[in-house]
């Protein structure tokens, strides 16, 4: 999983920065604490080196290489920092049966693979948590969520899934909350109080008000939120940008294959303050 989720940032990494051969998401975070961690140099970056491993790369290649110089800009090695500030991160991930009927259960699990190892590996003080929603929600480890076989039952609960939500956010209150929803439908589904699932097509308007109720209420928590709609249905279109404009957030709407490069890029939007959440804006991301 930590190979193929590696392998999912540098093609995500090639679909953002427009150009193959540029490093991938590998800065941790500017001007922050020291991680003990190192890289490669790459051009534009700015973390100080490390002259000791920059040193012994230097060595090596010489021994090799007795006539090479003593030092190449290839021997460089930084300091990899960590990000100053936190985020509190929440994947909400459609799993109704439209999802796998439509071929989007694969780049659905890709892209939560992807964003759970740059979180991982170079966020490590953000908190990311992964909610799947279907007929109901729950929460899901990423092991969980990459082995899970397509659900066939209908439903799409946004409202168990935005209760969730909320649940992960209050418990991170010094934190960024950042909020990421994948669907390809509307909702059909609420979590009744005694905890039942009702579910209703077309949309009942009690699962419309109630999801969006809990929208506001993650919106008042200052979430920053992005919607990812998939498919091209038209009332789809209308309700999300409507939900979108109330909780003062964005809509993008993907082909399958940019899907993780859409997630990640809203997602380093989010955690950058006073950046928006335009993945074509991360040229210091990618060594541009």
């Amino acid at each position: 999983m930590r190979q193929l989720g590696k392998a999912l940032l540098r093609d995500i990494a090639q679909r953002m920065s427009g150009r193959r051969g540029q490093r991938d998401l590998r800065q941790a975070g500017a001007a922050g604490e020291r991680s003990g961690a190192t890289r490669l140099w790459a051009f534009g970056d700015t973390e100080p080196w490390d002259v000791p491993r920059t040193v012994l790369n230097g060595v090596r290649r010489r021994v090799a290489d007795p006539t090479g110089p003593r030092l190449s800009i290839d021997d460089v090695e930084v300091q990899e920092t960590e990000a100053r500030t936190q985020a509190c991160v929440a994947l909400l991930v459609d799993t109704s049966f439209s999802m796998a009927m439509d071929g989007r259960w694969v780049p659905m699990k890709r892209t939560a693979l992807a964003l759970h190892t740059l979180i991982r590996s170079r966020f490590r003080g953000d908190h990311l948590q992964l909610i799947a929603f279907g007929r109901h929600a729950q929460v899901m480890e990423i092991e969980e969520l990459t082995a899970l076989d397509a659900f066939w039952d209908k439903g799409t609960n946004l409202h168990h899934g935005l209760l969730l939500a909320q649940r992960h956010f209050r418990k991170h209150p010094n934190a960024q909350p950042v909020l990421l929803v994948v669907t390809d439908g509307e909702p059909t589904a609420h979590l009744e109080p005694h905890g039942e699932t009702f579910f209703d097509y077309p949309p009942h308007p009690l699962t419309i008000a109630l999801t969006v109720r809990e929208l506001d209420n993650v919106t008042r928590l200052g979430a920053q939120t992005t919607f990812f709609r998939l498919g091209e249905d038209p009332g789809l279109a209308r309700f999300i940008e409507s939900l979108a404009r109330r909780a003062d957030g964005r809509v993008v709407a993907p082909e399958l294959d940019d899907l993780g490069a859409a997630v990640v890029g809203s997602y380093l939007g989010a955690r950058q303050p006073g950046r928006g959440s335009d993945a074509g804006g991360y040229g210091s991301w990618f060594g541009d």
